[in-house]
């Protein structure tokens, strides 16, 4: 009886210290696989915001479309004009006319980003004097 009782207990023992490694080396990896694509994630996400920074001065001015490769990811631009306004002028006599008449005009545009089949956007207002 005793000897029976000493080979349950190495029996459940070696179950119990197999469960430990193998609970212990599916977490390794899951938190290393988690970890790739945390850094691969925040690679991209810089990468996002310094395109944005230098398309911000030219792609709605002189073109309209710009494709290449920024640290690594290959990336599409397309800018497209979503709303046209002027400025706004206030009337201080009665005949002085009043509402979107100034001399400045704004454009608002929309810039659609794809960076490694992920979409992003975000908006540019560029103004002009026109007289």
């Amino acid at each position: 009886m005793k000897k029976s009782m000493i080979t349950i207990e190495i029996l459940v023992s070696l179950l119990i210290l197999f469960l430990v490694i193998v609970t212990s080396t599916t977490s390794i990896k899951f938190f290393q696989t988690v970890n790739k694509q945390k850094s691969n994630y925040e690679d991209q996400y810089i990468a996002v915001l310094s395109l944005k920074d230098k398309l911000s001065s030219s792609i709605c001015i002189s073109k309209f479309k710009e494709e290449g490769i920024w640290n690594g990811f290959g990336y599409t631009a397309i800018c497209t004009k979503t709303n046209e306004l002027k400025s706004f002028k206030k009337g201080f006599d009665i005949d002085e006319p009043s509402g979107n008449i100034g001399n400045y005009m704004m454009n608002l545009y929309t810039v659609k980003l794809v960076i490694e089949n992920k979409n992003y956007s975000y908006y540019i207002t560029h103004g002009k004097k026109l007289f």
